[in-house]
């Protein structure tokens, strides 16, 4: 058998291709160019800015700037290095961002934030306790992004003064402080001066559409340029309140929307590209880290890449069907063959998240799946459904393991059909319960460190037709089970809630194979890019941050 399975992999490494990507969605826009691309300038400055020239980081898809919306990878790192918020991520909790201190109410449905005094917006004007209300108001307004992660939990914000916001709870909101380093403070004044008719009433649109190009925050960098599927240029914000120690932190980040394997080599070849894409195959990061001066950087977001189970498309409505699909993939090659250095997920939650637990897990086991197989209401016709398993085209690593699973189901007489699609397509297929593929692998993190975050946002219904959520899951009591955890304050009650959670989707529901927990894996110039975050091996662990924070480019050296 492991002979077999070794030749199998050969076979699957040689047919897949070498470029690598994930695709995400590109904003809308006003205006274009002669050729069709979109594009707009900030401020009155060329690709190259400032005193040093611009630290240029390879992305997938060009960021929102809107944090309203902001969901994907280069959205998240933009917005971190363009917005500021009340706290920020710290070992095992938060710590005091814009906010100076906070108080929490008796029943912990009231938090009273005080906000450190003479914070500038990018415009020159003060960040004040009304921006603070406006912006999660706004994010709660337009109900996108990451609105979810505090819809059912506020009720209101208020300004009392100048200095000081307090947020009203529904109710008790175990995670809420996590959930902060997710509100990007906005300038109320300017977004309001640039709105539009739209469709939130007085509000207008919000100012979404002048938001597209441009930023309203307060953070280390501000935005300069945006040419929409092309690249993002930001500039350093001088008076940013934290201050800059770091004197040789870049002085301009340039986000490029490049990921094709070839062209990434050649730009890492002749210094255009300081920083890849996380996407890059295998093979491809093998061959950079042969040139002089390229390093590879390994780190943890953790992301969980999936199989995601149309629940509700025969044969993946039977719940055995689903298990006996879980047998038929190899972990172990997925883990050290192909997504390098990732380890084998110990359930929904990656484990360094706080509340994650281990839940029983599924192995490569023909024999087993056969069982599960003669258990489901399709065994006797099982060798008649075609099973499509869809794989986004940007990343060739994801159609080695179609290829793997395709060829174990084979062996029991199932007809796998692997079909391929760009990021941009597979978003749209998931919005139907008709489209969405019976298979579809994915990579997935949460937006706080909480496990009741990661659960929410894969498993409860109301994300059902995301591509967080292709599973198609329609549980009102597992909806009951999540949202109850999350009101639990105390953490300990909490986890041990989330692990009941846990056990419940595994053992009973199996929507998902879990592949691994994804190390992110890119190749950066060392001699021109010092990186504290991604060298830091404290006890021998991953670099682990939450998506968008490994990139603070104010705590970089860039000596280019």
């Amino acid at each position: 058998m492991k002979k077999r399975w070794s030749v199998v992999l050969c076979m699957v490494m040689i047919l897949c291709s070498m470029s690598a990507c994930g695709k995400a969605d590109a904003p809308s826009a006003e205006g274009t160019k002669g050729d069709g691309t979109q594009t707009a300038t900030v401020a009155e400055s060329p690709a190259q800015t400032g005193s040093g020239k611009a630290l240029t980081v390879g992305i997938s898809g060009t960021p929102d700037l809107d944090p309203a919306i902001a969901t994907s990878t280069s959205s998240l790192i933009a917005a971190v290095n363009l917005y500021d918020t009340l706290v920020f991520p710290a070992k095992d909790g938060v710590e005091p961002r814009v906010a100076e201190s906070w108080e929490i109410s008796d029943d912990d449905k009231t938090y009273t934030f005080h906000l450190k005094k003479g914070i500038l917006f990018h415009d020159g004007s003060e960040l004040q306790a009304s921006d603070v209300a406006f912006s999660m108001e706004r994010l709660l307004g337009i109900g996108e992004g990451v609105s979810y992660l505090f819809s059912n939990a506020v009720d209101s914000v208020e300004a009392t003064d100048d200095y000081t916001v307090v947020f009203h709870l529904k109710q008790p909101f175990g995670p809420f402080l996590d959930a902060l380093v997710r509100l990007y403070i906005v300038n109320e004044e300017l977004v309001m001066a640039n709105k539009k008719d739209g469709p939130y009433g007085e509000f207008g649109d919000y100012g979404k559409s002048w938001m597209v190009f441009n930023d309203a925050g307060s953070g280390a960098y501000k935005a300069v340029e945006l040419v929409q599927q092309d690249y993002f240029l930001a500039e350093k914000n001088n008076d940013w309140f934290v201050g800059w120690s770091n004197d040789q932190a870049p002085e301009n980040f340039k986000l490029v929307e490049i990921t094709e394997a070839a062209t990434v080599r050649t730009m890492m070849t002749n210094g255009e590209l300081d920083i890849t894409d996380q996407w890059q195959s295998s093979e491809t990061l093998a061959a950079l880290e042969k040139l002089d001066g390229v390093e590879i950087g390994e780190f943890s977001g953790n992301k969980i890449y999936s199989v995601y189970y149309n629940t509700q498309l025969a044969p993946m409505d039977d719940v055995n069907f689903r298990k006996a699909i879980s047998c038929l993939i190899d972990y172990d090659t997925v883990c050290k063959n192909i997504l390098v250095n990732s380890v084998r997920a110990v359930g929904p939650v990656a484990s360094g998240v706080l509340g994650a637990s281990e839940s029983t897990q599924y192995n490569f086991d023909i024999e087993k799946a056969k069982e599960y197989l003669a258990a489901s209401k399709y065994a006797d016709d099982y060798q008649n459904q075609k099973i499509e398993i869809l794989c986004n085209s940007d990343v060739a690593d994801l159609e080695k393991i179609a290829l793997m699973i395709q060829a174990a189901g084979k062996e029991i007489g199932l007809n796998i059909e692997i079909s391929k699609a760009p990021w941009v397509s597979i978003i749209d297929r998931v919005g139907s319960v008709d489209t969405t593929p019976h298979m579809l692998m994915i990579c997935a993190n949460p937006m706080y460190d909480d496990a009741g975050c990661f659960l929410e946002s894969r498993y409860h219904s109301k994300n059902i037709g995301t591509w967080e959520q292709g599973e198609w899951l329609d549980s009102k009591e597992l909806d009951t089970m999540i949202e109850d955890a999350m009101r639990i304050v105390e953490p300990e009650e909490r986890y041990a809630a989330y692990k009941v959670i846990q056990d419940k989707i595994v053992d009973e529901i199996c929507p998902t194979a879990y592949l691994c927990e994804f190390t992110e894996r890119l190749a950066y110039q060392t001699n021109s890019v010092k990186w504290p975050a991604m060298e830091d091996r404290t006890e021998g662990a991953l670099p682990n941050a939450l998506e968008g924070y490994m990139y603070i480019f104010a705590d970089l050296m860039f000596t280019k």
